[in-house]
């Protein structure tokens, strides 16, 4: 049976991700060897960015805006998902004011001025303590979509 070009797009969007899941695990493997919180804190944040791209639109040729569903996560594991892609979507990826909730006060020094920010940041000790989660969820919804892939490779 010979595939239409919306299948065959859709089967190379979801190699695209697995591609993105097997960098996600990878870089959680790399987080086992460190313990040092700032390479820790970078490896989760990239970690985080790279297990939350499939989920968020990406652009194609046939299909203009394609994401991976969320069916692939676990029940479970829903809160965690959530969790993660929101703070890569308001904190990481991109600069929520909202997530942020910014403050601006103005400091008088006489011929100065001074304006310092207050802003909200993130929790990565919570972050640190979910690796284990983290890694379990990547390879489900991992184990998932290639599932899905073997189906489309049926009908090449």
């Amino acid at each position: 049976m010979k595939m239409d070009t919306k299948a065959i797009e859709q089967y190379k969007f979801y190699r695209l991700y697995e591609h993105d899941f097997d960098n996600a695990i990878h870089t959680l493997k790399i987080l086992k060897r460190y313990k040092k919180l700032d390479v820790r804190h970078a490896l989760l944040r990239d970690i985080i960015v790279t297990y939350a791209k499939p989920f968020s639109v990406s652009h194609g040729i046939e299909i203009t805006k394609h994401k991976l569903s969320t069916k692939l996560v676990p029940s479970h594991s829903k809160a965690l998902h959530e969790e993660l892609f929101n703070v890569r979507n308001q904190l990481f990826a991109h600069t929520d004011l909202l997530y942020k909730n910014p403050k601006v006060t103005k400091w008088d020094l006489g011929k100065y001025k001074r304006f310092p920010m207050s802003f909200k940041g993130y929790d990565y000790t919570q972050l640190n303590r979910q690796v284990d989660e983290i890694t379990n969820l990547a390879y489900a919804v991992q184990k998932g979509l290639r599932r899905k892939i073997r189906e489309i490779e049926k009908d090449l």
